[in-house]
């Protein structure tokens, strides 16, 4: 059974979006035609056609076209690939179970599922900034009175953590949501000794502007959505 469709066709050394064309596929040769201009019309056996994520490759006359066509399921049953890769198995098989497709799993993207690790580790490098200007505004003071004592260097030790937990929740691993809380519970306690000691000056106010606002990021990465690891499915 021939079959007709339309589509677009580019040798695939070119960058541009193609040629539409008709396509006319049948048990025995392919055919492309755009308007009255005959594209290239192969013997299926005397060419390569190989099944893409989104369309076909065709090698011929020496060069490799790229074809994409408005009925890829039609296209690959007549030229025999339809189950080729398991995309194209897929969409073969939904195509002749309607009911398939309400079920079929869509591609997705992960960013939204990532937020919670991506919170944290902005909060974590804040934290650390916050820990690392802290230390520069202790090295500049010459105020016997200073008293911001060795802080900055639990807010960069605890900023690093974040970064490392922020890669656990990203891979979904059962500690995260733990290893999270406790780190930043450790943070806020140090935060508000660190806080109550030190005799705030413009730099110091810098420093734990950039702190505070780690905690505040930190605490809505952990509670807003929770990690991946820590879903319940059941």
């Amino acid at each position: 059974m021939a079959v007709e469709t339309l589509g677009t066709v580019r040798i695939k050394s070119d960058s541009g979006p193609g040629v539409r064309v008709d396509v006319f596929v049948d048990d025995v040769r392919i055919r492309l035609v755009s308007g009255n201009e005959l594209i290239g019309e192969w013997e299926l056996a005397a060419v390569g056609v190989h099944v893409l994520d989104n369309g076909f490759s065709i090698r011929a006359d020496g060069e490799e076209f790229l074809l994409r066509t408005e009925d890829d399921v039609a296209i690959a049953e007549e030229l025999g690939v339809a189950t080729s890769t398991p995309r194209m198995a897929r969409k073969v098989a939904a195509s002749h179970n309607p009911a398939d497709q309400l079920t079929e799993p869509e591609e997705t993207d992960d960013t939204e599922s990532n937020l919670p690790a991506i919170g944290y580790a902005l909060a974590g490098a804040l934290i650390l900034a916050g820990g690392v200007f802290l230390k520069l505004a202790s090295s500049a003071s010459s105020s016997p009175l200073d008293s911001d004592g060795d802080y900055w260097i639990a807010f960069i030790a605890g900023g690093v953590l974040m970064v490392g937990v922020a890669y656990l929740i990203a891979t979904g691993s059962e500690i995260a949501r733990v290893a999270s809380m406790l780190v930043l519970l450790g943070l806020i306690v140090v935060f508000g000794f660190a806080a109550r000691d030190a005799l705030l000056d413009a730099d110091d106010l810098l420093a734990y502007g950039f702190i505070a606002g780690g905690i505040v990021v930190g605490v809505a990465a952990v509670f807003s959505a929770g990690p991946r690891g820590g879903d319940n499915t059941g």
